[in-house]
């Protein structure tokens, strides 16, 4: 189970995102609580990546570069809130990515959001649906 005091460490992150994608297709509900949870566990290994020894990126920083408040990119980076797209893009921008790094993860556990369903073949007869008559060649 993910701890909401872990994730402080890119290794971190990548647990939960693998642990998360494990729980993937239970309910739509829950594929739209992973995905958000996973957007932002990437959004913070990203934040964190960019962080060198001396310059630490905040959430504040990245929060003034966006245009949104800081407690606003913590909701995004717990999955509480929806990061939009238009927000994601600035992120990305911003952090000198390219947009695809926030869906890497459901590519690589090949999780979708819809399943494609077989189609029942209507012309599949299992059984014979006409038969011939049988014709009575007798004739008494």
């Amino acid at each position: 189970m993910i701890n909401k005091w872990t994730n402080t460490t890119i290794e971190q992150i990548n647990n939960s995102i693998k642990e998360l994608s494990q729980r993937w297709n239970i309910s739509e509900r829950d594929n739209d609580i992973i995905f958000d949870k996973i957007i932002g566990l990437q959004i913070k290994k990203l934040r964190i990546m960019r962080s060198t020894k001396y310059r630490y990126m905040s959430q504040t920083k990245l929060a003034k570069a966006i245009k949104v408040t800081f407690q606003q990119v913590q909701k995004y980076e717990k999955g509480h809130n929806d990061c939009k797209f238009k927000r994601l893009l600035r992120i990305a921008e911003y952090l000198e990515v390219d947009i695809n790094y926030f869906i890497q993860p459901f590519v690589k556990h090949n999780l979708l959001f819809t399943q494609k369903k077989e189609k029942p073949d209507v012309y599949k007869f299992t059984r014979p649906q006409f038969m011939e008559r049988q014709t009575n060649t007798s004739h008494e």
